[in-house]
């Protein structure tokens, strides 16, 4: 049964849409105007559907009342008032499918080999398998987590992302092990020339782009997906590259309030590839986003992608897609 809270932000997402992609479309009291102007000042090309779901719900007055608390205490808990009204996964229905980030999304600097045998086996692939017409495997790109907000950044900034701070915020995640996970990705240190960090709200996640990037115009992408991906196999009808010197790549942390880890690897590349199901005989299936990591050089050997393609570090380039819940971002000059 839909509740007043999921209403809201129903008719948050509907007015996007139907008035405009600015900050207008929603009251001068809102966080989420807040964020969309920030987006519109930094951002070339319009708010992906991922990300305008998680725009705060909370008013700014919610914002000074619970950073306030945050300032002045450090034993404040996320009780069921505040996570209802930020729209966070604090309960056990968060932890049930983060597992699939951390096997897909596995980062060269923190492999899990206990956990490569889980993997999708077509999670990572070679380069040459992106050429027109060519018939190709997709893993599950369909990835589900549960919707959660962003929170509003003077909120974010008082939130140390530590493994004791987390869990005592937010003692109702059921599962620590997710939480600790999670954050391995933004403790574990950089590969050479990797610049990584994990931004905790949509500001911080611009302002990390932006000076990775060194760009002060950004353009965000992220894939397309109208169905889910499968073995059954996909055709290539149509592919560009962008030429873009340096990209970052963010993906989802399985945290209670929205978050990403995001880093920039050099020697990669960005592919947008337009895919159909051989076996439906209209429209496209799938936009997806490609990136190939050229120089593997760096990355620990009991790396998933090294089992799944058969090479070792430096022996050859590993691709992998983007869900629709990752983003790519490069400099609005690379398009």
């Amino acid at each position: 049964m839909a509740t007043p809270h999921s209403f809201s932000l129903f008719l948050i997402t509907i007015s996007f849409f139907i008035l405009t992609p600015h900050s207008s479309a929603f009251s001068s009291s809102s966080i989420a105007s807040d964020q969309l102007k920030f987006w519109s000042e930094n951002v070339q090309n319009p708010m992906p559907n991922s990300i305008l779901k998680k725009l705060s719900p909370l008013t700014k007055k919610d914002s000074v009342y619970y950073t306030t608390i945050l300032s002045t205490s450090d034993k404040f808990t996320a009780d069921t008032k505040f996570c209802s009204l930020a729209n966070l996964a604090c309960t056990s229905v968060f932890a049930s499918s983060a597992r699939t980030v951390i096997l897909i999304y596995q980062t060269p600097s923190a492999a899990h080999p206990a956990s490569n045998k889980n993997a999708d086996p077509f999670s990572f692939f070679r380069q040459s398998v992106l050429t027109k017409d060519n018939l190709l495997h997709l893993p599950n790109v369909q990835e589900s987590l549960p919707n959660r907000a962003f929170l509003p950044s003077q909120i974010a900034s008082k939130i140390p992302l530590t493994y004791e701070y987390i869990t005592k915020m937010f003692p109702q995640a059921s599962s620590k092990k997710t939480v600790q996970d999670a954050l391995s990705y933004c403790k574990v240190a950089a590969i050479e020339g990797e610049t990584k960090g994990c931004p905790k709200s949509l500001e911080e996640m611009v302002v990390f782009a932006k000076s990775a990037l060194g760009a002060n115009k950004l353009r965000a992408l992220t894939s397309k997906i109208d169905s889910k991906g499968s073995s059954s196999g996909m055709v290539i009808k149509k592919m560009k590259q962008y030429p873009a010197k340096k990209i970052v790549a963010c993906h989802e942390a399985s945290l209670p309030f929205a978050a990403y880890f995001c880093h920039s690897i050099p020697s990669t590349r960005l592919y947008e590839v337009e895919l159909v199901d051989p076996k439906k005989e209209s429209g496209y299936v799938n936009t997806m986003l490609g990136m190939c990591h050229m120089d593997t050089s760096a990355w620990p050997k009991s790396h998933v992608a090294f089992q799944m393609l058969k090479f070792g570090p430096g022996e050859g380039e590993a691709c992998h897609w983007f869900t629709h819940l990752d983003l790519a971002w490069i400099s609005d000059e690379s398009v």
